[in-house]
This record gives C-alpha cells, structure tokens and sequence, in this order.
C-alpha cells in the first residue's frame, strides 16, 4: 500500500554525518525528518530490501498510520529526471531502528530531535516577528486614517474661512496660523507613517 500524496517543494536539507562512515541528506519539513529507504539503508547499514520489509510489518501491524508518515517528494535522480519518491518520517525510522537493532538509530533520533527543536524554536521567532509586523501595520493604519480625518477637517475649515477675505479679522488671522502649523505637524506624523520603522529589523 502506498500514499498518494505528492508534494513537489522540498523541505530543506540538512547534513548528517556523525563520522566518516556515514553521511546523509536529511530532508525538515512539516517540524519533522524524512528518509528515502535508501536513506535508512546507509543508517542502519542493512540493505534496502531489509528496510522495505520492516516498513511493511510496521504497516501491517497497525503501529504506525501510513497516510501520517509517508509522504511522496519529487526529486531529481543522477540521470536529471524528476520522480515521485517515497520519504518517511522520523516515527518511521525510530521504528525501523528498533527492529534492525541498530545503535545508529538511537544515535540519529538523538540527533534529529536536539535538530527539530531548532528548527521549531526558529520557527516561533520567526512567526513572532511576523506577529509583530502585522500588529504595527493595523496600528499605522489607524493612526494614518485618524491623520486623514483631522487633514480633512481643518483643510475644509480654512476654505471656509478663506471663501470671504473680508471677514477675516486679527483673531481669525491668529486661528489660520495655529490651524496651519498643526496642519503641518499632521503632514510630517503622516509621512512617518507612512515610513514606519520595521519591526523585522529590531
């Protein structure tokens, strides 16, 4: 039985070489690992044939849920063809490991779990930041849209002033002059705005 699900983007790929004797492309994705059959072939030095049939028995006897840690990635083989191959996440190769009785798979679930607390830890901050940005920017907005209004409001109230010259006394005179810095005030709060600084950068 094999999982339908594609997915065409690779996750990233980290290195994982403990020694000279082992050396493997791990693929993170979805804040787990994932490993062809080859993959765990080289981990667990047994041949793919041997992991294959592992995978089967975890299958068959119900341990583990084949739609939840199997997934098709498309990768590119040595000959430059893209195909659709089979990846299995860690749970998978936790289990794999324990049948095999292989050292070297306590020694890589240690090794992916100190890693996907990084990746995850990276991933909060990341999603703070963004949090961050998105807040200032509902804020900036506000403050331009209660900048507008005040614009508006003494823009509207000089014309009217203005629309008779004659009536304009000393104290209409003083109020025009106050209206007219506050306005200015307003223009300079509104480009700032308009500029915020970026959250990301902090």
């Amino acid at each position: 039985m094999e999982n339908s699900n594609t997915t065409p983007i690779l996750g990233e790929i980290i290195l994982y070489q403990p020694d000279d004797s082992i050396r493997l492309e791990v693929m993170v994705e979805d804040e787990t690992v994932w490993l062809t059959q080859g993959q765990m072939g080289q981990l667990f030095d047994k041949d793919k044939r041997t992991v294959s049939e592992h995978i089967g028995n975890i299958f068959r006897e119900g341990e583990l849920d084949i739609i939840s840690v199997v997934r098709k990635f498309r990768t590119t083989a040595p000959d430059g063809k893209s195909y659709n191959t089979n990846y299995y996440n860690l749970d998978v190769i936790i289990s794999v490991g324990y049948r095999v009785k292989s050292l070297r798979g306590t020694a890589f679930r240690r090794w992916a779990t100190q890693t996907l607390k990084q990746y995850i830890l990276k991933g909060y901050i990341f999603n703070r930041r963004i949090e961050q940005v998105e807040n200032f920017s509902i804020i900036a907005e506000k403050r331009l849209s209660e900048t507008d209004k005040k614009i508006e409001f003494l823009t509207q109230y000089i014309e009217s002033v203005l629309s008779d010259l004659n009536d304009i006394n000393e104290d209409t005179r003083m109020q025009l002059e106050i209206i007219c810095k506050e306005l200015a005030e307003l223009q300079t709060n509104k480009i700032w705005i308009d500029k915020p600084q970026n959250p990301m950068l902090n």
